[in-house]
């Protein structure tokens, strides 16, 4: 696999940076009958609050929005409502989040000739409360390492592995596990090549760096945020207005 190394890994501030969002699941967890993105979080739609964030960085060049073919049209005239600049293009998403975020790169690598020579972060449209901190990190590490990092939060409870019958066969050392978060990311033509390799073998991988280890690659993590939430159920919209509130 091709790809950037250590010693000659450019600064994040020589290349561009650019995000791809995937935005295509169904949301049927939330129950709200439709695409979660569309719903409102402290007044704003979810989707709208997560690129308001990349909008506002000035390190990330443009971002591709990975959406479902069915809601293409519905995103594209709720986007329209917004000051979104760095808006590259709208990408149809696939069955599985991997299917999804392959489509982007591929978008991406054929609307920005110059992503080939940068960096690509890959974060969820439902993790609205992404801060400028964490993106930060996740960038300058990607440019120091010359591979993949990915942003992660320890795991606070005690982990537990059952059977599925419901007996404990094995407790986890707690200090050694993270829950991960995005942005996950690398060098734009190491994680396209990745998940390219991942297509060819039929093989399903759940996250980017899962997609970086499964081909051999090094990965990293930086430290992300309690608040750096996904919006899965109704309970997170909750957890979600008092996130908000605070930020206003």
């Amino acid at each position: 696999m091709t790809g950037q190394t250590l010693p000659n890994a450019p600064a994040a501030q020589q290349v561009p940076i650019y995000v791809v969002i995937p935005a295509a699941g169904s949301g049927s967890r939330m129950g709200a009958g439709h695409n979660k993105q569309f719903l409102e979080v402290g007044g704003l739609p979810l989707i709208i609050r997560t690129l308001l964030a990349f909008e506002e960085n000035d390190r990330v060049t443009g971002y591709v929005v990975v959406t479902a073919t069915e809601e293409r049209e519905a995103m594209a005239l709720l986007i329209q409502r917004f000051d979104l600049r760095k808006l590259i293009s709208l990408a149809d998403g696939g069955q599985t989040r991997q299917a999804s975020v392959l489509s982007g790169l591929r978008q991406l690598q054929v609307m920005r000739q110059d992503a080939a020579d940068g960096i690509v972060l890959v974060h969820d449209g439902a993790r609205c409360f992404i801060t400028g901190e964490i993106l930060d990190r996740c960038i300058t590490a990607i440019a120091e390492k010359g591979g993949a990092c990915g942003a992660a939060v320890p795991v606070k409870d005690t982990i537990k592995v059952v059977s599925p019958d419901g007996r404990i066969e094995q407790t986890l050392d707690r200090s050694r596990l993270w829950a991960m978060q995005t942005p996950q990311g690398a060098f734009f033509t190491q994680l396209l090549s990745a998940y390219e390799q991942l297509e060819k073998d039929g093989r399903q991988v759940t996250d980017d760096l899962a997609a970086m280890e499964a081909v051999g690659q090094p990965t990293w993590l930086v430290a992300g945020d309690y608040t750096n939430i996904k919006m899965t159920t109704p309970e997170d919209l909750v957890i979600g207005e008092a996130i908000a509130g605070n930020q206003i």
